[in-house]
């Protein structure tokens, strides 16, 4: 949760121009010097009452110095809150791509963009790690592996930091999940911390060692993240970092205790009304702390241009068509081909019509909800997409078929009868989580649909039972939505149909609604009987409501109908994801499986779109002919979607996150590893994250870690291998030769097993190569693997284990190539 800006962008825009002589007579003072000694000798000048100023974010009080204030917007797929930039795909795709010159690409237009809007530090990439796929949040994380993840993290970096920016890295560490995401104890292991969930900022920090870090909001074995001192150390000390540390908003406990332990800018955020002035220099943290963190704060301003370079008046459109044409290729980039059986993609030109099924106009989900979302403004839908390229010669219809993942009309009170006869259900309510004891009130409610306390002098936490019958007015497959901020559940006929829990309804910085959703066949005039229970406890503290929504009209007839009268169709489905909402159940919401079966059934040649963040079940695999994962792809989303339907660009993404065959694999499967018991969650698994669990416990995904298809077909030729132990690395070259009849792209991937002895894990990502090549076009590649990346975490060092190393090419981490094995000493 990251809002936006200490200052507008126009007020700083001002502050920074009145300022403008100070800092050009600064600068030119200071010519030739870095920034380390520029930071150090106007710290010098600085009181200890401008230090603290700096710290707490009152950037009024060092105006006078020539300190830039900053000047912040979330940037990790885009610019949230804004008008006139640039939609790219979120995170997860991004790191789908494989493309470290892609990101660096992406970075630098995002960082463009944000000067041009009038800011100087954007809170972005983000490189969490995918440990579960219930996280709410994975849209906006980089996949499940820590070489991809810090890979595309330190390009992203870097690109954004070249336009006289400040980026801020995000969340140090191991924050997996949202369910109590402020105050969970993630009791994980040392060797797991340090190889897997610090890697990916190890490697950006290494790329760029004076950006700014964001620390997390979870507990970290007993500590918030905020106030950790060996997490502060790990950060400063063992990986380098030469920038400032800075909280999430509203994150830790006690900002002073932060700053103490080696927060830097510890006043972000509404927490700083609550440091005084005057609380950091009165003896609560020592002199020397408080100069480092000024000294962070400014060798990150000063190393990143800031004082140099301040940012012009914000403009009203700052996407240009490079930017836009960069969107389309990075969806492209990141949309990956899960399944293509018989060829039936790209779709071929004897075509003559085509159904488009589902939310793919106007309705479509380009982003996700909370601080990743980015309003894509003017941009191609899939539908319009589709309709475009297909020209004259192919019939496009369009069914809807399903609503997607929203909520539902409320059931209205025509339809629902007390015990007594009366329009409406009976609503029975009580004090406590659970709806038992004695009623603090019972009465008829026409309808279930609030959003504050329905009864007068309710407790804080409270909770409620409606109860009665629903008789419906037409027979077939019936929807029905929750919308809660709390716990709720839904029974017909004493058959959990909807449950669920949702903190708030929508994220305060939107656009989408958090339902639940579930269906039920039911026949017209036939009662059925309805219980609904509620509580508060779970939602936003002083906050509850919850919506009964249906939609007693299947719109699945209609789709059936024009899938059957088409030559192949498309269904497009999706799943709302964002920010304070964690997924309950692997299932697609709502009717959407139920859609895809039928269309199935009536089409043989149908392909399913998923436009989700991450793996969701996929009963009716056997039944469709192609399958393709096209994540939130931004404004570029449509044309990229055409254009891989068609066969003018070649799917070229991969995974970067497994998925399960079902919701019982992978961590975070029992109560204990997810989500937590009593406020603590453990992360039992330790370093077997993603496809490292899989291997270790011989399971099958549904679809491995760096699956992806192409529309042509590659070969690996054998590998050599070479260690360089003065340069202290492995070199390794493999041929890849495009044996197919088109051009296509290829992602080739290596993956090392390392000796017993370092009781690793089976086989681990070490280095990735993106190729495009035409047909029967070959390239010989040459990666590097640095032997850093093959140590262990052992007893508080990293250690080389001596011995043999076994390095495999592979199509994903399930399909391997070719290996050869090198001996290390």
């Amino acid at each position: 949760m990251n809002r936006r800006t200490f200052l507008s962008a126009a007020t700083f825009t001002a502050l920074a121009m009145s300022m403008a002589p100070a800092v050009s007579d600064q600068a030119a003072a200071a010519s030739g010097t870095t920034p380390q000694q520029r930071a150090d000798a106007l710290l010098a000048r600085m009181t200890a009452a401008e230090k603290e100023a700096l710290v707490r974010c009152d950037f009024a009080g060092v105006a006078h110095l020539g300190v830039p204030a900053l000047a912040m917007v979330d940037a990790s797929a885009g610019l949230r809150g804004e008008k006139g930039v640039t939609a790219f795909p979120v995170p997860v795709a991004q790191s789908a791509s494989f493309d470290e010159d892609l990101a660096g690409r992406i970075g630098r237009a995002i960082g463009a963009e944000g000067r041009g809007k009038g800011y100087n530090n954007l809170l972005g990439p983000t490189v969490d790690l995918i440990r579960t796929w219930h996280f709410g949040r994975q849209a906006e994380a980089m996949g499940e592996d820590p070489l991809l993840a810090g890979r595309l993290g330190a390009a992203l970096t870097v690109g954004m930091q070249s336009q006289n920016v400040a980026a801020t890295v995000k969340h140090f560490a191991a924050y997996t999940q949202e369910t109590n995401r402020f105050f969970t104890d993630t009791r994980v292991s040392d060797r797991a911390l340090h190889e897997i969930y610090q890697a990916p900022f190890r490697r950006v920090v290494a790329a760029a060692p004076a950006t700014s870090v964001m620390m997390a909001y979870p507990k970290i074995n007993g500590t918030f993240a905020t106030e950790h001192p060996s997490l502060f150390n790990d950060l400063k000390n063992r990986i380098g970092l030469q920038g400032y540390t800075v909280p999430d908003f509203w994150a830790g406990a006690d900002q002073i205790a932060a700053a103490r332990a080696g927060m830097d800018l510890a006043g972000l955020g509404p927490g700083a009304v609550r440091i005084p002035a005057g609380a950091l220099t009165g003896g609560a943290i020592p002199g020397s702390r408080l100069d480092d963190a000024a000294r962070r704060i400014l060798v990150t301003m000063f190393a990143n241009g800031l004082f140099d370079h301040p940012v012009p008046a914000p403009a009203d459109d700052v996407s240009t068509p490079e930017h836009q044409s960069l969107a389309h290729e990075a969806a492209v980039a990141s949309t990956v081909l899960l399944h293509n059986r018989s060829g039936a993609l790209p779709l071929p030109a004897s075509l003559k019509s085509l159904a488009i099924i589902g939310p793919a106009g106007e309705d479509v989900l380009p982003g996700v909800s909370g601080s990743t979302y980015v309003d894509p403004g003017a941009w191609t839908t899939p539908l319009q997409a589709i309709r475009a390229r297909a020209g004259g010669s192919l019939k496009v219809t369009h069914a809807q078929g399903t609503k997607g993942d929203v909520p539902l009309t409320t059931v209205p009170s025509a339809v629902l009868r007390t015990s007594a006869g009366t329009a409406g259900l009976t609503g029975t309510y009580y004090a406590g989580a659970d709806t038992s004891g004695t009623p603090l009130a019972t009465r008829t409610d026409a309808t279930v649909d609030f959003t504050t306390a329905p009864v007068d002098a309710l407790p804080g936490v409270w909770s409620a039972k409606w109860t009665g019958t629903l008789t419906p007015t037409v027979t077939g497959l019936h929807r029905f939505s929750l919308l809660p901020a709390g716990t709720t559940a839904l029974k017909i006929n004493g058959r959990t149909v909807v449950s669920g829990t949702r903190q708030m309804r929508r994220f305060f910085l939107g656009p989408y609604d958090y339902p639940l959703q579930g269906t039920a066949e039911l026949a017209a005039g036939r009662p059925v009987t309805v219980e609904l229970t509620y509580t508060n406890a779970t939602a936003e503290p002083g906050t509850c409501g919850l919506t009964l929504g249906w939609q007693p009209d299947s719109l699945i007839p209609s789709a059936v109908t024009a899938a059957r009268a088409a030559d192949a169709a498309v269904v497009v489905v999706n799943r709302v994801a964002g920010e304070a909402m964690d997924h309950e159940r692997l299932e697609l919401p709502g009717d959407q499986n139920q859609l895809i079966s039928a269309v199935a059934a009536a089409n043989p040649r149908t392909i399913v779109v998923l436009n989700t963040d991450g793996p969701v079940a996929t009963p009716w695999l056997d039944d469709v002919e192609a399958v393709i994962q096209a994540w939130y792809g931004g404004r570029g989303m449509g044309t990229a979607l055409a254009a891989v339907l068609f066969g003018d660009s070649d799917p070229s993404g991969r995974l970067p996150v497994t998925f399960p065959a079902d919701a019982g694999q992978g961590p975070g499967t029992t109560t204990a590893t997810y989500p937590g018991t009593n406020g603590t969650v453990s992360y039992d698994e330790g370093i077997a994250v993603g496809y490292r669990y899989y291997d270790a416990n011989g399971r099958q995904p549904r679809f491995a870690f760096g699956h992806g298809l192409s529309y042509t077909t590659f070969a690996h030729g054998s590998v050599e291998a070479a260690y360089d132990q003065r340069a202290a690395r492995i070199t390794l070259s493999v041929t890849v030769t495009n044996t197919g009849r088109r051009q296509g792209t290829d992602v080739v991937q290596v993956y090392a097993t390392l000796p017993t002895a370092a009781a690793a894990e089976p086989r681990r990502l070490v280095a990735f190569e993106k190729v495009t090549l035409p047909a029967a076009g070959s390239k010989r590649l040459t990666l590097t693997v640095p032997t850093q990346d093959l140590t262990v975490w052992n007893a508080g060092a990293w250690t080389l284990v001596p011995g043999s190393y076994t390095f495999a090419t592979a199509r994903s981490s399930r399909s391997l190539t070719a290996q050869r094995t090198l001996t290390i000493s």
